[in-house]
């Protein structure tokens, strides 16, 4: 019960924001899907066009905060959101009246269902927010920081607005929403990253279904997809613990984006010429969408081009030579894993979906053989896409102004592979279910009466599984702000000069195969004081021994003037800062935070 608490407290705090994100949401539905439908007309059932519009309804409201951006300095910003938001509800009213004479072919039940599992998680993910103060990790404060600096802008008329765009402008479109919807619905920036989070979780699983039902021509297994994508592992959605609202967000547009292509190839001889025109200027709209949300998502959509034209040439194969392929391509990636397993950096990668999912994952793989049976194109495309999302961590690439990197980083692989795992589950469910029919078709009918049934045992067991381990609630491991840190940084930003220098804790960015430094980051609240107060902060590895002399010379020489100790995460030491007072002076001494001030620093 008290899950239902913490969610429904959520409800009560925060209604107007979550009723104006999901009334967005739903003129950004009727917009897309009324689209897709002026496109595909009855070539797509009523679920269908669900599934996909609530998988890209981003879409729309990106493109707004594009041009939003675009026409900044000739409108007054509240101004452009009002007519940019009115636009959108009148072209997404007219191309629906349009579309919608003529029924739909398709099934209400799954219909309702659809809807019924897209709001329930919508309502279970606030669950996540009850239980924190701020959004989680480092990367957080950067999303604040970029999405305040854009409001900024447009509020000063900067000119030109993209020259603001430095190189810390990493995955721009999910920081043009945020700002958009904050001037939108008149609310923090704080709150928008929470709540627009959670609603793009909740939309990750019905990316899933379109593909699987196309293929398999079972709702049930779609709807198994679904679910699995969205309570088979804690993976993508434990991902908004580090913060990874952009590669999150990216997410349902990158499998929109397949199953658009996907539609595109398999329609292609139904579709006029004026109606695949459009459908590839979507297409390209939506690549450009969510590549501004991640640009690594460029790298997904060449991952799974190559995989297309890879599985049009297996086809042609004979059967043997289909069958050497499959078993080529499943002993490398099963080499291929356990040489990732054993290379220390990347041994995590595999946390979400073998140490603490293996019963899932187990049934996948036994579910697997069915697909690789009954849809061979669809299970030998998911194996060929995990083969390269693995090899994609090993393949270095020059990034200037950011060294040798890899095609993908080890939090993103880790994030998507939930997406091919799903497709086998899903494309095996069906296999399952055909096999058993075919098997049972010479039995009595009370021989099989567990064939129809074996989808809905399924989908039970998968809940119940779900249910016992589950977890809706943030991570202790990313949490660095508490409430003490709040109640500094806010003394911080009436009391501290706005040319202050304020030294913070940090830790060493560690998610390359490689001795090479990485980077470093925030170890502990202190990443929030320069987006909250402006003030500039410098960063020491929080281990560091103020004791030493060598220390105290760097932060004279670094000019620092005050030190932040936070609450939790990677702190600095406050024994030996408190134990040296005519270095350190305390400032402001709280039950779990402390700011000090440098002195006896040489003067220049």
């Amino acid at each position: 019960m008290n899950l239902f608490a913490d969610i429904f407290s959520v409800l009560t705090n925060h209604w107007q924001l979550i009723a104006g994100i999901v009334l967005m949401m739903l003129f950004s539905q009727l917009l897309l899907g009324s689209a897709l439908r002026t496109i595909f007309r009855e070539s797509l059932q009523a679920e269908d066009y669900f599934a996909l519009s609530a998988a890209g309804w981003t879409l729309p409201l990106s493109l707004a905060s594009a041009i939003w951006l675009g026409w900044g300095s000739i409108l007054p910003p509240a101004v452009g959101t009002f007519l940019l938001l009115f636009v959108l509800a009148i072209l997404a009213i007219v191309l629906f009246l349009q579309t919608r004479k003529g029924r739909l072919p398709g099934s209400k039940a799954i219909l309702w269902t659809l809807t019924a599992l897209f709001g329930a998680f919508i309502f279970l993910r606030m669950a996540f927010v009850s239980r924190v103060i701020v959004p989680l990790y480092f990367d957080s404060a950067q999303h604040y920081l970029i999405t305040s600096h854009l409001l900024r802008s447009l509020a000063s008329n900067e000119l030109p607005l993209w020259s603001t765009l430095t190189g810390s402008y990493y995955h721009i479109g999910f920081h043009l929403l945020a700002a958009f919807l904050v001037l939108a619905l008149g609310a923090r920036i704080i709150d928008v990253i929470l709540i627009l989070g959670q609603v793009i979780v909740a939309a990750i699983p019905l990316s899933m279904f379109t593909i699987v039902k196309q293929e398999t021509q079972s709702n049930a297994a779609g709807i198994f997809a679904v679910l699995l994508a969205a309570f088979g592992w804690y993976m993508p959605a434990y991902a908004v613990n580090w913060g990874k609202y952009p590669a999150l967000a990216s997410l349902p547009l990158l499998t929109f984006v397949i199953s658009l292509a996907y539609l595109t190839l398999r329609y292609r001889d139904v579709l006029s010429r004026r109606k695949h025109l459009g459908l590839n200027v979507l297409l390209v709209l939506s690549i450009l969408i969510t590549v501004l949300f991640h640009s690594r998502g460029l790298v997904v959509f060449g991952i799974f081009a190559l995989v297309w034209l890879l599985v049009a040439g297996w086809q042609r194969l004979s059967k043997m030579w289909r069958m050497l392929t499959f078993f080529a391509a499943l002993i490398g990636t099963v080499l291929l894993i356990l040489f990732i397993r054993s290379k220390d950096i990347f041994g995590l990668l595999f946390d979400p979906y073998w140490e603490k999912g293996l019963l899932v994952t187990a049934g996948v793989l036994f579910l697997a053989i069915f697909a690789q049976w009954r849809y061979p194109r669809l299970a030998f495309a998911s194996l060929l896409v995990i083969l390269l999302l693995l090899g994609g961590l090993l393949i270095p690439i020059r990034v200037p102004g950011y060294g040798t990197l890899t095609l993908l980083d080890r939090p993103f692989v880790e994030m998507i592979l939930y997406l091919p795992l799903s497709f086998l589950g899903g494309a095996g469910l069906a296999g399952l279910e055909k096999s058993l029919q075919d098997l049972t078709g010479k039995w009595t009918i009370k021989q099989r009466w567990l064939v129809p049934y074996i989808s809905v045992l399924s989908i039970g067991l998968l809940l119940v599984n779900a249910l016992a381990n589950y977890n809706l609630y943030p991570a202790g491991c990313c949490d660095i702000v508490g409430r003490d840190d709040l109640v500094a940084i806010d003394w911080v930003n009436k009391n501290l000069p706005s040319d202050a220098r304020i030294l913070i804790s940090s830790t060493e960015l560690r998610v390359l195969d490689t001795n090479a430094p990485q980077g470093a980051a925030g170890g502990d609240a202190g990443a929030w004081i320069t987006p909250l107060t402006g003030r500039m902060t410098i960063r020491l590895p929080y281990q560091s021994d103020f004791s030493q002399q060598a220390v105290f010379d760097r932060l004279c020489q670094s000019r620092v003037d005050y030190i932040f100790v936070g609450e939790t995460g990677a702190v600095f030491n406050n024994g030996l800062l408190s134990a040296q007072p005519d270095r350190y002076k305390n400032l402001l001494s709280m039950p779990k935070t402390k700011i000090y001030q440098v002195s006896g620093c040489p003067q220049a």
